[in-house]
């Protein structure tokens, strides 16, 4: 049975802790072990949910080893969180909206990224190249967040991934000269700032 939605704060989507994904059809060419990632990463993301990190959240029926999550976040946006055991992926498809690919702010979007998986950062805030490698692009003018997981270790990839999405929203933009940008694509109310 699908995850079931129900209204959480603010009449977001969230899911039921007990709910779990079904996995539907046979799982060609995905082992056993690597499909055990699907009910981990759901839970980790239940988690923040129960913690009030997302203020929303729901999970779609795996089907061959990939399964969507909608997820109510920063300044109540829609995220779509896509899992792909076999591409060993986790993306999201539209992280930031309205970036043209030849702007500064694009540059340094890519350079955070790098920052984010350099050696000069503690282990606990870093990204372990080992482990996982990040990667962004842009289609029809959002930024797409690829995590690559090296290891097989989708629990670490989805901490990490979680992780710098929120530094990207309270870190990168917060700290750059994206107070406009915020206001016009992401409709921060200037009041709060």
């Amino acid at each position: 049975m699908p995850t079931k939605k129900h209204t959480g704060r603010g009449g977001a989507l969230s899911a039921r802790k007990s709910s779990r994904p079904k996995v539907i059809g046979p799982q060609k060419g995905v082992s056993a072990s690597r499909t055990s990632s699907i009910p981990k990463v759901t839970d980790i993301l239940q988690g923040y949910a129960d913690k009030a990190v997302f203020s929303g959240f729901s999970a779609g029926a795996a089907r061959s080893g990939t399964i969507s999550y909608k997820i109510v976040w920063h300044h109540d946006r829609r995220f779509e969180l896509v899992l792909d055991i076999s591409k060993k992926t986790m993306r999201f498809p539209a992280v930031l909206p309205g970036i043209a690919r030849d702007s500064a702010m694009h540059r340094a979007f890519r350079e955070y990224l790098e920052s984010r998986q350099s050696e000069e950062l503690p282990e606990h805030r870093r990204i372990d190249k080992k482990k996982a490698r990040v990667r962004s692009a842009i289609h029809a003018g959002s930024v797409s967040l690829t995590l690559t997981v090296k290891d097989g270790d989708f629990e670490y990839a989805a901490r990490k991934l979680i992780h710098l999405v929120d530094e990207i929203f309270k870190g990168f933009l917060i700290d750059g000269p994206y107070y406009e940008y915020m206001v016009e694509h992401l409709r921060l109310n200037p009041d709060q700032y």
